[in-house]
Formats: C-alpha cells, sequence, structure tokens
C-alpha cells in the first residue's frame, strides 16, 4: 500500500505541473515558441501536453480506484487492538424463554 501511495503522490505533482503549464484560453503555455510544424510548438504543445493529462489523469484514477479496493480487503481482516478479529455483525438471537415459574 505504501508504494501505491508513493505513486499517487508522484502522479498527483505530475499531474499537477502538466495542467499549470498547459495553454489557457487567453494566454501562452510555457513551450509556445517557434515554428508551427515542430513538438514544442503552440499546437504541438498543447495537443502533447493534453495527451500526457489524460495519461496521467487515467494513471490517477485507476491508483485511487486500487487503493479503494485494497483498503476495503484491508478493513475485512482487521483485529482490534486486543487481538479480536472482528466479525461481521449479525442478527442478534432472541433470550430463550424462562422455565422458571413462580407460582
Amino acid at each position: 500500500m505504501s508504494i501505491l501511495l508513493a505513486i499517487h503522490v508522484l502522479v498527483t505533482l505530475f499531474l499537477i505541473l502538466v495542467v499549470l503549464i498547459q495553454k489557457t484560453e487567453g494566454g501562452s503555455s510555457l513551450f509556445a515558441s517557434g515554428g508551427s510544424g515542430n513538438m514544442f510548438s503552440a499546437r504541438g504543445a498543447s495537443n502533447m501536453l493534453t495527451k500526457v493529462t489524460w495519461v496521467l489523469a487515467s494513471m490517477f484514477l485507476a491508483n485511487c480506484v486500487l487503493m479503494a479496493y485494497i483498503a476495503s480487503h484491508d478493513i475485512e481482516n482487521s483485529q482490534t487492538l486486543l487481538g479480536k478479529r472482528i466479525q461481521p455483525k449479525s442478527d442478534p438471537q432472541p433470550p430463550a424463554p424462562s422455565e422458571n415459574k413462580s407460582e
């Protein structure tokens, strides 16, 4: 789980960086300089950064789902501080009727 958490933090930081680098509607991106046929042109950087954003967002989502799945199974198999296993709650048994009649 700690490896997944480290990967999650790295993917999150890269995703933030890529989103901040992208060109806004009225502004320019970090790589938007040069000719039009080049990878780091305004259009080329936009396309590349869009693809990178989609890949990082997909990795982020997949990692979230995987960590939630693992965490849910860890809760089911966890133990209390006293070392007893946590049992799922079931319907309580009604008390048996007493056979002592006081008459």
